[in-house]
C-alpha cells in the first residue's frame, strides 16, 4: 500500500494544472473506490443481527435449584396461612372477619397481630413463650426467604452450587453487596425448615382450641 501511494502522490505533483482540490481529488480518488466497494447495507444488517434481543434470557440456575427455590415460595405461604388462621382463631370471629382482617398485613404485622392478641386474651402465660418463640423463627424465616427471592443469581463455584447476589443501600451503612453459595440441598432444608415451621404453628394452634383458648373459626356469621 505504502508504494501505491508514493505512485500516486508522485503523480499529482506532476500535475500542474488544476487547482489544489483536483490534487487532493486526484489523490484520493483510488480510496474512493475501495470505500464504495464496501457492502454497507450488509455490515448494517450483521450489526441488527447481533443487537437483536433473544426471544428468551437465559440465566445460569439449574433446575434442581429452581425447584427449590419455588419449595421456598410455596411453603412460606403456607406458613403465612397458618399464622392468619392463628390470628383469626384469637379473634374468636366467624372465618370472613379474620381474613378482612389479616388479607393486607405484611408478614412482620401478622407476627405483632398474633402476639398482641394473644397478650390481650390470655397475658405472659406460659403458651405466651411458645408463641413468642415461634413469631421469632418465623421472622428468621421471613429474612431469610426474602433474601432467596429478592436476590439476583450467579453461577456458583461448582454445578452444585449457585451464588447469590444481593445489593443494598442503606442510610447506615451506604452500598453493599452481598454473595452466598447455595447447594440444591441448602435450599431444600430450608424450605423443609419452612414448612416444620408452619406444621409446629398448627400444631400450637390446635392446643389453643383443645384448652378453650382460642376458637375454631366458624364458616357461618355468629353474630
Amino acid at each position: 500500500m505504502s508504494g501505491f501511494l508514493l505512485q500516486r502522490i508522485t503523480k499529482c505533483m506532476r500535475f500542474r494544472a488544476g487547482t489544489i482540490s483536483d490534487w487532493i481529488k486526484e489523490l484520493c480518488q483510488p480510496f474512493t473506490q475501495i470505500f464504495a466497494s464496501f457492502h454497507f447495507a450488509k455490515t448494517s444488517h450483521t450489526l441488527e443481527r447481533y443487537m437483536k434481543p433473544a426471544k428468551t434470557m437465559k440465566h445460569p440456575v439449574s433446575e434442581a435449584h429452581l425447584k427449590h427455590i419455588g419449595d421456598i415460595t410455596v411453603s412460606f405461604a403456607l406458613l403465612e396461612s397458618q399464622i392468619q388462621i392463628l390470628i383469626g382463631s384469637l379473634i374468636a370471629e366467624h372465618q370472613r372477619i379474620g381474613q378482612i382482617i389479616t388479607a393486607e398485613l405484611s408478614f412482620q404485622n401478622l407476627r405483632a397481630l398474633a402476639i398482641s392478641l394473644y397478650l390481650e386474651r390470655h397475658g405472659k402465660d406460659k403458651d405466651y413463650l411458645k408463641l413468642k418463640s415461634l413469631m421469632v423463627n418465623a421472622g428468621d424465616i421471613e429474612g431469610t426467604r426474602n433474601n432467596i427471592i429478592h436476590s439476583i443469581w450467579g453461577a456458583g463455584k461448582d454445578k452444585d452450587h449457585i451464588t447469590r447476589i444481593k445489593t443494598t443501600a442503606k442510610q447506615k451503612r451506604g452500598l453493599i453487596f452481598q454473595f452466598e453459595e447455595l447447594s440444591a440441598q441448602d435450599l431444600e432444608d430450608f424450605a423443609q425448615k419452612t414448612r416444620q415451621l408452619a406444621q409446629d404453628i398448627w400444631g400450637f394452634w390446635l392446643e389453643l382450641v383443645k384448652s378453650k383458648k382460642a376458637i375454631n373459626n366458624p364458616i357461618k356469621k355468629i353474630w
